[in-house]
Formats: structure tokens, sequence, C-alpha cells
């Protein structure tokens, strides 16, 4: 699971309570799967973590970045893979939309359906989940350019979106995670044979 990275400081003096915050996160989930997002408020999340809002918002400064990292706190964290051949840096690098369990993949279904029409939400999830791995794909891609196994001309912000957009669509419309078998033949299938080729 991510390391448990909260957006703000606490007061002087006041250690953090890992516990707490692994509870507050856990609440977001159970309350987010349970009443939507939108309907989700920190007082519930509050009482069911068994602690108060001021706890909550110390720790995070509003709603939707409590979610984010409740979101992120189910998911492994992201990695640049170098495993010695591009196509396990790749098989590598997608395990990490293969990490998440079920109650994960409905958390952030409810995230993504809201984002559509928050921005403040969109943007916190674009920052926080949506492009670290991207970035992450980037810089496997780049160093096999430079090892001369990727042709400089394919175009990498096409490609490095392939994989992010299948996996989001699917846990929209089916709030399921990406299955190992799936993640290894888009790797064989999709991104190995645009990477491969040389366009002309």
């Amino acid at each position: 699971m991510e390391a448990i990275t909260p957006v703000g400081t606490a007061p002087a003096g006041r250690p953090r309570d890992p516990a707490l915050e692994r509870a507050i996160l856990d609440a977001t989930a159970d309350v987010v799967v349970l009443r939507g997002l939108a309907g989700a408020t920190v007082e519930e999340v509050a009482r069911r973590a068994g602690t108060g809002k001021a706890a909550v918002y110390r720790r995070w400064p509003s709603k939707a970045a409590l979610v984010v990292a409740a979101v992120r706190a189910r998911q492994e964290a992201v990695s640049v893979p170098d495993t010695g051949t591009l196509r396990g840096d790749l098989l590598a690098w997608v395990q990490h939309y293969t990490s998440g369990d079920e109650r994960g993949a409905l958390l952030l279904a409810n995230l993504l359906s809201e984002a559509a029409r928050d921005s403040e939400l969109r943007e916190a999830a674009a920052a926080a989940i949506g492009r670290p791995p991207v970035a992450a794909l980037r810089s496997v891609i780049d160093r096999w350019i430079e090892r001369a196994e990727i042709d400089p001309a394919v175009p990498v912000d096409v490609v490095v979106d392939i994989i992010p957009s299948f996996v989001f669509r699917r846990i929209v419309t089916r709030s399921g995670t990406l299955d190992r078998r799936t993640a290894a033949i888009l790797v064989d299938d999709v991104l190995l044979p645009c990477l491969r080729h040389r366009p002309a």
C-alpha cells in the first residue's frame, strides 16, 4: 500500500497518529462507497473514525483532498522500474493498476464520476492519482529511447495515456480493477507494438 502523505501540517508539538490517519481513510472509503461521494460528509467520516472534524481537517484541508488520500492509500506506490528489458519494465509498471481491491475500485469510481462535475476534485485527482503513473511510464520510455530500442518519433504523448484511459474507463463503467492477465495483454498487444513501430 502507498505510504500515507496527508495534506496540511499538524500543530507544533503534536505528533502524527498513523493509526488515527488510517482509521480516517478507512472510514472515508466506507462512507463514500455507502453514500456516494456527493452524499459523503466529513462529519460522518469523523464519527466512524472515532474522532472529530477538527482532527480530519488538520490533516486534509477539504473533502476532495481527503477522498484523494483515501484512494491513494489503497494503491501501490508509483515507481520507475528498471528490469533490464523494455517488456519487463512495462509489465512491472502496469502492476500499479492491478494492485487495488474491489472496495478501492468502488471508491475510485465514485471519485472519477464526481470529478467530471467538480473542478477542485478533478485537479486534485489528476495531480495525485492520474499524473504520477503517466510520468513514470514516460521515464521508462525515455530510457529506452536513449538505448535505441524505441524510435524517438513514436508519439509518446499519445502512448502514455493509453493504459490509464483504459483503466479509468473500466473502473467507472465496471467498478473493477485491472486484472493481471488483461494487464499483460495490454503490454504485449498494445504498448509494445506501439513503441516498436517505426513511423514512416
